[in-house]
């Protein structure tokens, strides 16, 4: 009995890196890159969460002007790079078919409010807690992959890329010192939770902490003003 539980065990933690899902798209019209990333959490920022998570397409429903505001981030000239925890795949209960059909439906519903609302990558994290993945958030791995592939050209493929890890390349984290320097001033992170306001912190970007009921679009005069520079947050306080 042993044997065989420790032969499932492994067999469903060999996914050893996040699920990087790439389709880079050009600025509106007139607009250049300002050099900065917008990073998003998913659920409760840019859609409406489930305690038991969103299992399938006709659970994926957008919150309020949350496509208007990745509009808004793209005509300043933003990348955007949705960034979220799914532990549903480790623990089985759906496969990465099921992730992208989710992903493509929140992609129309935000196309549908605003033509510009495009989410260059959606970056995704399969794992558990007792995975003890550099890419769970708290932990900065999903961003530094974001910050990868629009700042150190990191080799992936325009589509569905899997088991990607970059945290390597990235200095460990020590929570304790003051928060890092970003790779840009205004980058930025959008969260509900203090997992995304850490992976943030991990990173030195601006901070957005959101209620989940309204999402993005409570801070959306905040994160278009580079003068806002985000909300005070202590990982280990």
């Amino acid at each position: 009995m042993k044997d065989k539980y420790h032969e499932y065990y492994y067999s469903r933690t060999v996914m050893l890196g996040a699920i990087v899902e790439y389709h880079p798209h050009d600025f509106p019209d007139g607009v250049k890159s300002n050099g900065a990333i917008a990073f998003l959490d998913r659920d409760g920022v840019l859609n409406i969460g489930r305690a038991g998570y969103v299992n399938n397409t006709e659970q994926m429903v957008k919150l309020e002007n949350a496509g208007k505001v990745v509009g808004d981030l793209r005509r300043l000239g933003f990348r955007v790079c949705v960034v979220t925890n799914q532990s549903a795949l480790m623990r089985g209960l759906w496969n990465t078919e099921t992730l992208v059909e989710i992903h493509n439906h929140l992609r129309l519903q935000l196309l549908a409010e605003d033509d510009d609302a495009h989410l260059d990558v959606i970056i995704t994290c399969p794992h558990r807690n007792i995975d003890r993945c550099n890419c769970r958030k708290p932990m900065p791995g999903m961003l530094q992959i974001g910050d990868a592939i629009f700042r150190k050209k990191l080799p992936v493929n325009i589509g569905l890329n899997s088991e990607v890890d970059v945290s390597g390349d990235y200095p460990k984290v020590n929570w304790w010192k003051n928060k890092p320097k970003p790779s840009d001033d205004n980058d930025l992170i959008v969260g509900d939770r203090k997992s995304d306001l850490g992976a943030g912190w991990a990173m030195g970007l601006r901070l957005f902490k959101v209620p989940e009921q309204v999402g993005i679009d409570y801070v959306s005069d905040r994160v278009i003003n580079f003068d806002d520079r985000g909300d005070s947050f202590q990982p280990v306080r």
